[in-house]
């Protein structure tokens, strides 16, 4: 009998991003066999906390809000800080696929993780940057979360409360809808 692989088997790729957005991609593509690794900030991704809120555990040994988006990767943390930590990010490059990212724009312009300077140094690299408001407009630059992106300017929010109430906090709808 023929063993066939999950199709993206052999894919590296390199996520710099925190929360859920870009997050859950990279846990759609480790699903399907890609090799993933996860950088996060000396302090820890965001959504290692988030769980607090509805009393969720966060400790190492369980973190259901944080293991829903980021089950099946690698881990490294990487002061994006500094040259050094930029630096061990492009020798992670040489070797991937894909450079995936939610990071805001001025901080990768920062940083030097710009789509520019990661075509100059690799070339190779298919360059996803999601962007919760795209790359144009008044909003390009601010932080987005489905509340913002997608409940609050897309009017679900009013849908979601009874008269004389305030919105709820709902899931994550926008964001985990391709899981």
């Amino acid at each position: 009998m023929t063993k066939i692989g999950l199709p993206l088997e052999g894919v590296r790729v390199i996520e710099y991003a925190n929360f859920v957005a870009a997050p859950i991609c990279g846990r759609l593509l480790a699903d399907w066999g890609a090799e993933v690794i996860k950088i996060e900030p000396t302090f820890g991704d965001t959504m290692r906390f988030v769980g607090i809120q509805w009393c969720f555990p966060t400790d190492e040994k369980e973190n259901p809000m944080f293991e829903i988006e980021n089950s099946g990767k690698k881990g490294i943390v990487i002061d994006t800080g500094t040259k050094e930590g930029v630096e061990v990010i492009y020798k992670l490059l040489d070797d991937a696929d894909i450079f995936l990212t939610n990071t805001r724009q001025k901080a990768l312009d920062r940083s030097g993780l710009n789509y520019e300077e990661v075509k100059k140094r690799a070339p190779h690299i298919i360059y996803a940057h999601l962007l919760g408001y795209g790359e144009n407009g008044p909003a390009k630059d601010n932080p987005a979360f489905d509340y913002t992106a997608y409940f609050a300017r897309g009017g679900v929010a009013m849908s979601l409360m009874e008269k004389d109430g305030s919105p709820c906090n709902p899931v994550g709808l926008g964001d985990h809808m391709q899981v």
